[in-house]
């Protein structure tokens, strides 16, 4: 009884750290295995975390489709062993001009913007829009 008590404590302790009084999602306090299962967590259960603010920190990546002339802007993470990765699209509130006020690609970079899932044709797809890069 006594560790099903604490475990129970544990789940509490870490909700409450992960999601503060504004029930944000802040990955950039804990260590990269743990930042790797958050974000894994959200993009497999991306209902739960639609409208809520996410922050973490990961490499700054860019991909063109060159079909749409449309770029997009994510950041990367990977687990301790930088065997898996996983990351998110963002858009930022303010127009910002690639690659003159984007970060270097590869470069570390911390994201903060509410999360949403859209729609492109029958695919559904998830990102952080009105998103800043924190400083």
């Amino acid at each position: 009884m006594k560790k099903l008590m604490c475990s129970i404590v544990m789940v509490l302790v870490f909700a409450g750290a992960v999601f503060g009084a504004k029930a944000d999602l802040d990955l950039t306090k804990f260590s990269s295995v743990m930042v790797y299962s958050g974000l894994f967590n959200v993009m497999t259960n991306p209902a739960a975390y639609v409208g809520k603010s996410i922050k973490l920190r990961g490499q700054f990546d860019m991909y063109r489709d060159e079909e749409t002339g449309k770029n997009y802007y994510g950041v990367a993470v990977t687990d301790a062993g930088a065997c898996c990765a996983t990351g998110i699209d963002f858009v930022l509130k303010e127009k910002y001009r690639f690659p003159e006020d984007y970060p270097k690609i590869g470069e570390m970079v911390t994201v903060q913007g509410k999360f949403e899932m859209y729609r492109d044709g029958e695919d559904v797809f998830c990102h952080l829009v009105e998103a800043d890069i924190v400083k």
